[in-house]
């Protein structure tokens, strides 16, 4: 099996089917993801410490060029999600490690879009390019433990839950335990 740098950069979007593309991330895109951020800043800021009320457009325009940088180097992926043209979250396949090749996945959607298959359907995706076109072996899926939304998605999947790390993150003034759940490539279908 081919290892990452191994491979010529694809960075075009990913058709993840029933009209959701994967674009990757662009500063282009940073007035109307820090929106889309902005509306759903309340329930983000429960699971991810970069969500705090503290976070600006700068901070996203910094974040964006340091995702755009790493997706150049296919050092990671992250993209932005489109369904039916509209952004409507994100997904990034995080820092692939060459030695180990593995990596982990983290995800967010507007909550107008959510129940609708989209994340899935966006993960689906995502994992299969980490897979085929990445060369990883391993991806880990870590959610909060009572973020039962974001957990359901590797469940569906067909993940295995390998266990709970104990006060794992500090997310805005409390800490959070972590749920694990990881694929193989082998038995990725």
């Amino acid at each position: 099996m081919e290892h990452a740098a191994a491979r010529p950069s694809a960075l075009t979007p990913i058709d993840a089917g029933d009209g959701i593309l994967l674009h990757p991330v662009s500063v282009a895109d940073a007035a109307e993801l820090y929106a889309l951020i902005d509306r759903n800043r309340a329930r983000l800021r429960q699971w991810f410490a970069w969500a705090g009320l503290d976070y600006s457009l700068a901070d996203l325009l910094r974040h964006l060029e340091e995702r755009e940088l790493e997706n150049t180097a296919r050092q990671a992926l992250t993209l932005h999600i489109r369904a039916s043209g509209v952004l409507c979250g994100a997904i990034g396949i995080h820092r692939i490690s060459p030695a180990h090749r593995n990596t982990s996945i983290g995800y967010w959607l507007d909550a107008a879009h959510e129940g609708r298959g989209i994340m899935t359907s966006a993960c689906r995706a995502a994992i299969t390019e980490a897979f085929h076109r990445y060369g990883v072996h391993r991806i880990e899926i870590r959610c909060g433990s009572g973020n039962h939304r974001s957990a359901a998605i590797p469940l569906r999947l067909g993940f295995i839950e390998e266990g709970i790390l104990r006060e794992a993150e500090w997310v805005n003034d409390r800490w959070v335990d972590l749920r694990v759940f990881s694929m193989l490539q082998p038995d990725w279908r």
